[in-house]
């Protein structure tokens, strides 16, 4: 009867262990298997693991909007979202994403707004009479192109993929373009619309469009977007286009690293435990040869004082009140 007992109480005590492990378990929802994101939540749970009271798992996502909406549907506890991606989200939903119930943990990489439009370009609205379009394309003004204003593109179709549909679609909200945003897979001979790509740069994807000969580069004014849109950063590309290397100006968005939040400050507790150790380790992630090569720019950014504290901080915007 002792030796009966005495199990009893092993798979007992072994039951209680493992509940209260998978409950202190989070979800963090990153990107694809090859990913950058996926990539930068690994080097965060080696970082963090043995500094936090809970354990982080790194799960494969669809990107930014499948992490947020995640988050809400109790699918993930952690995600990592592109700052576009949560305003655009925050203002058409604000009772669901507010600062009482999601907050950023981590500010993380940067990457580009690429806008490129087809030499060959005709659209069928008014600002083909004002000459815009012409003035813009014109192999004339490749070495000294024209910023390109958002407005030019109001009412037209236009190409995206990924998580950069998100982005096409917040631009055309911001912005009131009503655009038609069409999925398009990457398609360099397809020159029936403008397309957008978010990505570091240099970009791949956008490197192969203008390699063909066939695409520009627009140059996007950032004092003119920053007005409706101050969540976009002012930033410089540099891609090798019709031989020369350009600088072209555009847009960059910052990926965020977010979590859910609670009014029982407990349970925020691990956020701000994981919050401290990426600002702890930032130098060594962004120095290590085995981490993803966008820490340096991560490290950057504090360097240059984006946000300096780290700590478990709400929202940064007046669209995103408490609710």
């Amino acid at each position: 009867m002792k030796n009966k007992n005495l199990i009893v109480l092993m798979l007992s005590t072994s039951f209680s262990y493992s509940t209260s492990a998978e409950n202190l378990s989070l979800n963090m929802g990153t990107g694809g298997p090859t990913g950058n994101y996926i990539a930068m939540g690994k080097d965060i749970n080696n970082y963090c693991s043995n500094e936090l009271s809970v354990n982080i798992n790194i799960q494969e996502s669809n990107g930014s909007v499948d992490n947020l909406l995640g988050m809400l549907n109790k699918k993930y506890d952690l995600g990592i979202v592109q700052n576009d991606v949560l305003h655009y989200n925050a203002e058409r939903s604000p009772n669901k994403i507010n600062r009482n119930r999601v907050k950023i943990i981590a500010g993380l990489h940067e990457e580009a707004v690429h806008l490129l439009i087809p030499k060959d370009y005709n659209p069928d609205s008014d600002t083909k009479k004002e000459g815009l379009w012409s003035d813009l394309i014109s192999p004339k003004k490749i070495d000294a192109p024209k910023k390109f204003q958002l407005s030019m593109l109001k009412d037209h179709k236009i190409g995206a993929t990924g998580g950069a549909i998100v982005s096409a679609e917040a631009l055309s909200y911001f912005f009131d373009l009503n655009l038609e945003v069409y999925n398009t897979p990457l398609a360099v001979n397809n020159t029936s619309m403008p397309i957008v790509i978010v990505g570091g740069a240099p970009y791949g994807p956008v490197k192969s469009y203008l390699d063909t000969g066939k695409w520009m580069l627009a140059s996007l004014d950032y004092d003119a977007v920053s007005e409706k849109a101050p969540f976009y950063n002012q930033q410089t590309v540099n891609y090798r286009i019709d031989g020369k290397m350009q600088a072209v100006s555009t847009l960059g968005v910052r990926a965020l690293l977010i979590g859910k939040s609670f009014r029982n400050e407990n349970r925020n507790a691990p956020m701000t435990e994981l919050a401290t150790c990426i600002y702890r380790n930032i130098v060594d992630l962004a120095d290590d040869n085995e981490t993803n090569a966008n820490w340096n720019n991560v490290y950057e950014y504090i360097e240059d004082g984006g946000q300096s504290d780290w700590s478990y901080f709400p929202l940064d915007s007046t669209k995103l009140t408490d609710e």
